[in-house]
């Protein structure tokens, strides 16, 4: 029987056997191997409505069908990681249910999910703005979450790049970022965006003006404020402050370009009864050219505790 238990201690990425869903195993492994933890590979298999199950006469041999295929593609999903990293500690399962709330669940135990998604060529325009998945885990779980889309690249050395604001959502990934940061050996790239447009604030819309570069020594202080806490736990990390006149997602989507990872917060705490992500968090979700790890507040619960496999 399959429990939930399997997933602590490990990595648990999901996987469909598409090849979207391959790069995130790729990335799982990867970090498993680095870290030296265990890894388990998730199939699951979408659950049918009552009333159609009730309607075939076949539904018995299709569900069995079904059950026998998801085996068949986990076990194979297995096998091409184990040939690439033989000493790699991996499982794998297949479970039944709806695929979001079985990878938001086995999250409270994990120590990372991972899960793939389309990257900005996987998919027209109309469906990525549909989300999927990836954005259900990433809003809904309980721990930390990594999406990695089919075009994303974990630029070796690439620095970790985290949004800074004043908010506790921003904090819980800053602190998540140093730690990470500390673990690769990389610095980290502390972004500050601020989108005064003309209409809102035409004397500061030249970015060149001296009411721009005397904003921008402004909110560099703020910002250094911000980091004072979590600098004095990293004494060591590197860092680079950025601020930027532009939307937030805009420029942390910019500053992925060259970027081993990005860690975002998420609004809302563990669970289907909290609030979704924010647009930021989406929008660097969906456009990141790089991983994105999804944090929470430190009352969350393993954020912290978990950076190690980063």
């Amino acid at each position: 029987m399959i429990v939930q238990t399997e997933a602590i201690g490990r990595i648990v990425v999901g996987t469909d056997g598409s090849q979207r869903a391959n790069k995130a195993v790729e990335w799982a492994a990867d970090r498993a191997v680095a870290r030296k933890l265990p890894l388990l590979v998730i199939y699951i298999i979408p659950e049918q409505p009552t009333v159609a199950i009730t309607m075939i006469p076949q539904a018995a041999q299709l569900e069995r069908e079904a059950r026998d295929q998801a085996k068949q593609k986990v076990n194979a999903v297995v096998e091409a990681v184990k040939s690439k990293h033989p000493g790699l500690n991996v499982i794998g399962v297949s479970v039944e249910g709806n695929p979001a709330y079985v990878l938001s669940e086995w999250s409270r135990d994990a120590e990372l999910v991972v899960i793939g998604a389309r990257g900005q060529g996987g998919a027209p325009m109309s469906v990525r703005l549909l989300g999927g998945v990836s954005d259900a885990v990433a809003a809904h779980g309980h721990g930390p979450i990594a999406v990695v889309s089919d075009d994303a690249v974990d630029h070796p050395g690439g620095p970790v790049v985290v949004g800074v604001d004043d908010s506790p959502e921003a904090r819980a990934a800053l602190r998540l970022a140093f730690e990470a940061a500390e673990v690769r050996g990389v610095p980290v790239v502390a972004v500050h965006a601020y989108d005064y447009g003309p209409r809102e604030a035409p004397w500061i819309s030249d970015p060149q003006s001296a009411v721009a570069t005397k904003l921008k020594e402004q909110l560099a202080g703020k910002v250094e404020e911000v980091l004072a806490e979590v600098k004095e736990a990293h004494p060591h990390v590197p860092i680079e402050i950025q601020i930027v006149g532009s939307r937030p997602q805009d420029a942390l989507v910019e500053a992925s370009k060259q970027a081993g990872l990005v860690v975002v917060g998420s609004r809302g705490r563990g669970g289907f009864s909290g609030l979704l992500l924010g647009s930021t968090s989406k929008h660097v979700l969906r456009e990141a050219h790089c991983p994105v790890i999804v944090t929470r507040g430190k009352d969350e619960g393993t954020d912290e505790a978990s950076a190690r496999w980063l």
